[in-house]
């Protein structure tokens, strides 16, 4: 009777152990699925799309924002 009670503790204790080794490892294993699939791929386009338009925004409002060379030859004329 001993003997069994030691192997239900240890086969209780592996078991919860591999759940919470499952549960921790969830992040990993959904990045190694988006790695393989090519998701990770289509994310980073996606953001670095994102930041092209972000700054081709800025750089047209700085150009906005500078004076013409035109507008200066009027004034000193």
């Amino acid at each position: 009777m001993k003997l069994c009670n030691w192997r239900h503790f240890f086969m209780t204790l592996l078991i919860a152990l591999v759940g919470l080794g499952m549960i921790g490892g969830c992040d990993s294993g959904e990045k190694t699925v988006d790695e393989v699939t090519g998701n990770r791929a289509v994310k980073q386009y996606h953001k670095s799309k994102k930041d092209i338009e972000k700054i081709t925004e800025q750089q047209a409002e700085r150009y906005k924002s500078i004076p013409d060379d035109d507008d200066k030859k009027d004034k000193k004329q």
